[in-house]
C-alpha cells in the first residue's frame, strides 16, 4: 500500500474504538479511562445520590402495592436503575479485565495499522503477488460503524432522559397554571417523597438527588452499552478482515510453480492468521465471562419491564405528556435490548467460516503439499462458531430478543385489562 493512502487512512480512523471508549469511561468518573480504578470525587457523589434514590425507589414499589398504576410506573423505573447499577458495579470492579480487553483491541490494531504486511519476508519480485495492508479497509469499515451507532445510540438514551425529567414538571406548570389544579410536587424519579412532608427545601434535596442520580444512570448505561457493542463490532470487523487475509495464504494464484519463497510467505500469513484468531477466540470468552451474569439479569428484568410499560399503556387514563414520554422510554429499552442482541448474533455469525471461505479459500495450487496441510488445520480452527451467553440458558442473538418480546406480551396477556 502507497504511504500516502496509508497515512491518509490513519486520520480517518481518529475517532476510533478506543477513544470513543476511553471517552465515555471518563464521563463516568473515571480519572484515566480504563487504565485505572481511581474515581473522582464527583462520580462518587452521583454514586451515593444514585443508591440513595434507589432505596427510596424500592421503599416506593413497597408502598405502591396497592395502587396498580402506582405500582408498574415504580417497578418499570426501579427494573432500569438496578440494571444500571449492575453495570457501575461490573465496570468498576473488573476495570482491570476490561483495560485488557481495550489493550488488546489497541495493540492488534495499531500493528495492522503499521505493519508492512509481509514486505519484508519476501526477497524475490512478482507480479502475482501484492504486499498491500489488507487490514486497513475493514478497520475503517468498523470503526465508521462504531461511531455511527455510538451516535445513535447516545441521541436515544439523552433524548429519552431529557424528556423523562422534563415531562413531570412541564405536566405540573400546565395543569397549575392552565387548569388551576392542586397538585403535589413534581418528580423525576418515583421514589418515596419523605422529605417533602417537613420543608420546601427537603424537597429541593430530593430533586437535586434524583437529577443527579437520572443523569448518572444514564450516562452508566451508555458506558456499558456502547462499550460492550463496540468491543462486538470490534470483533465482527476484525473476523471480517481475518476472513479475507486468509484467502490471500497462497498469493493471488496466477503463478502456479511451487517455490521456497512463495512457501516461506504463505508459512507465515499461516502464523500471522492464527495469531489473531487466538486472539479474537480469547476476546470472545473474556467478554462473554464479563457480561454473562449481568444480561441475564437484564433478560429477565427487561421481560417484567416491557411488560409493565405495555400495561400502563392499556390501563392508564395518561396525558399526551405522560404518553409521549412512556412510548419514548418504550422505544429506548427495545432499543437497547436488540443492539445488544443484533451483534451478539454477529459475533456467532462472523467467528465462524464455511467451505469456500477463508483458508479455504485460498490457491493452494500455488504451494507445496506440506503448506495445504498446514493451511487446512487453520480452516478447520476457524469453522467452529463462537457465541456470547446471557446467563446460563439463553444465548445472545436475534432469536433471544424475539423470544423476550413474545414473553413480556404473554406476561402482558396473563396480567393485563381483561
Amino acid at each position: 500500500m502507497p504511504r500516502r493512502y496509508r497515512n491518509d487512512n490513519k486520520k480517518e480512523i481518529m475517532n476510533n474504538v478506543v477513544l470513543v471508549l476511553t471517552n465515555f469511561m471518563r464521563k463516568m468518573g473515571r480519572q484515566n479511562g480504563y487504565q485505572s480504578g481511581n474515581v473522582h470525587w464527583l462520580a462518587k457523589f452521583a454514586i451515593l445520590c444514585y443508591l440513595s434514590t434507589y432505596i427510596l425507589q424500592l421503599i416506593a414499589v413497597f408502598l405502591a402495592k396497592g395502587d396498580t398504576e402506582r405500582l408498574f410506573e415504580c417497578v418499570s423505573v426501579a427494573c432500569f436503575c438496578g440494571v444500571g447499577l449492575l453495570k457501575l458495579y461490573l465496570l468498576l470492579s473488573k476495570h482491570s479485565r476490561w483495560s485488557f480487553l481495550i489493550n488488546q483491541i489497541t495493540l492488534l490494531e495499531n500493528k495492522q495499522l503499521n505493519s508492512e504486511e509481509d514486505t519484508f519476508c519476501l526477497d524475490y519480485k512478482s507480479e502475482d503477488e501484492d504486499s498491500e495492508n489488507q487490514f486497513t479497509p475493514y478497520i475503517i469499515s468498523y470503526n465508521k460503524r462504531f461511531v455511527a451507532i455510538s451516535t445513535i445510540l447516545v441521541r436515544i438514551y439523552v433524548s429519552t432522559g431529557v424528556v423523562y425529567a422534563v415531562s413531570p414538571f412541564a405536566e405540573y406548570s400546565f395543569r397549575k397554571v392552565f387548569l388551576n389544579e392542586t397538585l403535589g410536587y413534581p418528580h423525576i424519579l418515583p421514589c418515596w417523597a419523605v422529605l417533602d412532608e417537613l420543608s420546601f427545601l427537603g424537597y429541593l434535596l430530593t430533586i437535586v438527588a434524583e437529577a443527579v442520580a437520572a443523569i448518572y444512570c444514564v450516562v452508566v448505561h451508555i458506558t456499558f452499552d456502547i462499550t460492550a457493542v463496540g468491543i462486538m463490532i470490534f470483533i465482527c470487523g476484525q473476523f471480517e478482515s481475518l476472513r479475507r487475509c486468509s484467502e490471500s495464504i497462497g498469493g493471488k494464484g496466477k503463478v502456479c510453480n511451487v517455490t521456497a519463497e512463495r512457501d516461506a510467505r504463505a508459512r507465515f500469513r499461516i502464523k500471522k492468521c492464527h495469531r489473531i484468531h487466538v486472539i479474537l477466540i480469547h476476546s470472545i470468552k473474556e467478554l462473554k465471562e464479563l457480561i454473562k451474569n449481568i444480561l441475564g439479569v437484564y433478560f429477565f428484568v427487561a421481560t417484567f419491564k416491557l411488560c409493565s410499560l405495555a400495561v400502563r399503556l392499556k390501563t392508564e387514563n395518561m396525558s399526551k405528556m405522560q404518553l409521549v414520554t412512556l412510548v419514548q422510554y418504550l422505544g429506548a429499552s427495545i432499543t437497547q435490548l436488540f443492539l445488544l442482541c443484533y451483534y451478539g448474533d454477529a459475533v456467532f455469525n462472523e467467528s465462524a467460516i464455511t467451505m469456500g471461505q477463508g483458508p479455504f479459500g485460498a490457491a493452494i495450487w500455488c504451494v507445496s503439499p506440506k503448506i495445504r496441510r498446514d493451511i487446512v488445520i487453520l480452516g478447520m480452527g476457524m469453522m467452529k462458531p463462537h457465541s456470547l451467553q446471557a446467563g446460563p440458558f439463553n444465548v445472545l442473538n436475534l432469536p433471544s430478543f424475539i423470544q423476550i418480546v413474545r414473553t413480556a406480551y404473554s406476561c402482558y396477556a396473563v396480567i393485563g385489562p381483561k
